[in-house]
């Protein structure tokens, strides 16, 4: 009777929850009830937040470096307070005999703080758009099952890593958690944000983007444990809220995401729904630590390969980072950097070994990811038409606003 009463609406008390609220963590069922009365406070909050926040678009790609480079220099020259310290050497000096393809890293670090701002600014804004290509994620890829196999060199898909652990090795004894398929939505989703926010070019920046996949997944960061697919959604979502201003994402572009989390959970084809996640999570792995060995391909029987794709290519990131680290750790001559970094790559370290353990349950039980699709689908819908309304009255009132200040400009004009 106790366990009915704690999985029932806290707002109806009808019907079973499906999600949490990221404010109050109180628990409810449906859209209606978390805009009704009792949840007044937190509803008016969300879309006083929403009015505030304006969309924006992302785009970094290490093609176009160049025209991105060129718009900075000419926005430097246009406005001659944007950077004006002396001590500044000319942007187009600085960046004399660096190779703008491959140098990435240093490029950046070259950067003034405020042409890293400014470089922000235009990327929030959009107007990197015209001049940066956007990138088409691999999970979106039409691949035909002939081609899997007669061209494996060629795809985009990361590669799985090889010899991944057994996951009853792993467990002393029973079956792992249910939870654990709601726990790989949570990481997947993250890996989705900087594959998006950084347009592809996520493996170049190991230690930045790591740092982002431990401030979205609290699984990764935390001991967070998610009871449901959309509380796993959610749970990113309340990560993203608490981001500097400057480094805010939209709303549309975060409900975006979860359809990017259900592609690579559906997979290639009916024959591969899980390739893509074991990918993405070999990707992270190999990103936190060090080059490890990957050269598992697409199947056209393997029922993983998304997921496992996508999984794979977390552990690429944090292979990578954990190199970068100890490199850093190395050269540093500040202690607290020193220690800063040790810390940083103990954490990275232990969410390696978190991804690597999501790659062994997904391999073995991956195939109950499945279930939670229709879900995610729901979520999506959901988020999609609350923002759909949220925009509606936001035109509703700029409308009235303008009606306002003309009939204003108007009274105004008949008294004098």
């Amino acid at each position: 009777m106790e366990n009915r009463e704690e999985n029932v609406c806290k707002l109806c008390l009808k019907t079973k929850v499906k999600y949490t609220c990221p404010r109050c963590n109180i628990q409810y069922c449906s859209l209606e009830c978390y805009k009704s009365e009792k949840h007044l406070q937190c509803s008016e909050n969300f879309y006083k937040e929403c009015f505030m926040e304006g969309l924006k678009d992302f785009g970094s790609s290490k093609e176009d470096k160049q025209n991105v480079l060129e718009m900075l220099q000419r926005v430097k020259d246009e406005d001659p307070g944007f950077d004006s310290d002396d001590d500044d050497e000319d942007l187009e000096a600085r960046l004399q005999g660096l190779d703008l393809e491959t140098d990435s890293k240093t490029v950046w670090n070259k950067l003034t703080d405020k042409e890293k701002k400014e470089f922000e600014r235009l990327m929030a804004g959009g107007e990197l758009s015209t001049l940066v290509e956007v990138w088409t994620p691999w999970w979106n890829d039409k691949v035909l099952i002939s081609e899997m196999n007669e061209k494996k060199e060629k795809t985009r898909i990361p590669a799985i890593q090889n010899d991944i652990t057994d996951i009853s090795t792993l467990l002393s004894k029973g079956k792992p958690s249910a939870d654990l398929k709601n726990n790989v939505i949570n990481v997947l989703y993250a890996y989705c944000f900087v594959c998006r926010l950084y347009n592809g070019d996520h493996i170049s920046f190991p230690i930045e983007v790591t740092k982002e996949v431990l401030s979205i997944s609290k699984v990764l960061s935390g001991t967070a444990v998610c009871g449901s697919p959309p509380e796993a959604i959610q749970m990113c979502f309340q990560c993203l809220q608490h981001r500097d201003k400057e480094n805010l994402t939209s709303r549309q572009f975060n409900i975006s995401l979860i359809e990017d989390v259900i592609r690579i959970i559906q997979g290639p084809s009916q024959y591969d729904p899980l390739q893509f996640v074991m990918a993405a999570l070999s990707e992270l792995v190999l990103l936190f630590h060090k080059p490890c060995k990957c050269n598992r391909g697409p199947s056209q029987y393997d029922p993983l390969q998304f997921v496992m794709a996508a999984l794979s290519e977390l552990v690429l990131l944090f292979h990578k980072t954990i190199l970068e680290l100890t490199t850093d750790i190395k050269k540093s001559k500040e202690e607290k950097t020193r220690l800063e970094n040790k810390n940083l790559k103990k954490k990275v370290f232990i969410s390696l070994k978190k991804v690597e353990f999501l790659l062994s349950w997904t391999q073995r039980f991956g195939m109950a990811l499945q279930s939670a699709v229709t879900e995610l689908q729901l979520e999506f819908c959901a988020m999609s038409s609350d923002l759909a309304e949220v925009n509606e009255t936001k035109q509703k009132v700029e409308h009235f606003q303008k009606e306002k200040q003309l009939k204003d400009s108007r009274k105004l004009v008949q008294e004098i």
